[in-house]
């Protein structure tokens, strides 16, 4: 999987989290929405990696 990809998957997992955290805590304060930022951020790069693993697991495998 090329890197492009990886980061399009990872940015879209953030933005997606970030915006189903926001409508579901009904509060759009500067503070509530930097900690969902955060949390989405963090979500992010955990995503990222299981996709990393998964691809050299599965590229390893052929």
């Amino acid at each position: 999987m090329e890197k492009k990809r990886i980061i399009a998957q990872v940015v879209a997992a953030i933005l997606l989290y970030t915006v189903i955290s926001l409508i579901l805590e009904k509060d759009y304060t500067q503070p509530i929405i930097l900690r969902e930022l955060g949390e989405g951020l963090i979500f992010g790069i955990i995503y990222g990696l299981f996709i990393w693993i998964r691809e050299k697991w599965k590229n390893k495998k052929e």
